[in-house]
């Protein structure tokens, strides 16, 4: 218990930290993005420490946490990461990868609650959730392939003789 506690107070004065240097510089999408994620993540910790006595209910918070911890605010964290070295790696204008970003934001919040679906199997559930499960939790990772693939096209396109040859292949 006393673990936890220490890890959530450690957690907290990093994200405090890393707040208070984001407040004070420039505020731009993509660090606005690693924010909310870290503070979900933050904020997603704390049910750790509710264990109910019901396993049924145990399982149900299990589940629900993990899921949307998962498919929710660990998204935002790698989406504003692969944004950041996307728009440092090819050179592409900062707006171009922000609009990605919105679009990854919205999609996969939307498509990570329809996705922890595939996961209702298991209760009883009928069927079709399962296949809405399967279907909404391919397409959470069609938004990040395709940021990545735009940003590859300008960089093509623009024709200009990028520094980083390995890095683009």
């Amino acid at each position: 218990f006393w673990v936890k506690i220490l890890m959530a107070i450690a957690f907290l004065i990093f994200i405090y930290n890393v707040t208070m240097t984001v407040l004070k510089g420039r505020k731009t999408v993509v660090s606005i993005v690693l924010l909310l994620g870290l503070w979900g993540a933050a904020i997603f910790f704390m049910f750790a420490f509710y264990n109910p006595d019901n396993l049924a209910v145990d399982k149900l918070y299990w589940w629900w946490v993990v899921h949307v911890w998962v498919e929710g605010v660990w998204e935002l964290i790698m989406a504003a990461m692969l944004a950041f070295l996307l728009i440092k790696l090819t050179g592409v204008d900062r707006e171009v990868i922000e609009k990605w970003l919105y679009v990854i934001v919205g999609f996969s919040l939307f498509s990570g609650l329809l996705g922890t679906g595939h996961h209702y199997y298991w209760i009883g559930a009928p069927e079709y959730w399962h296949w809405i499960g399967i279907i909404f939790s391919f397409l959470e990772v069609v938004p990040f392939f395709a940021m990545m693939l735009w940003a590859f096209y300008l960089v093509k396109k623009s024709g200009r003789d990028h520094p980083n040859k390995a890095a683009i292949l």
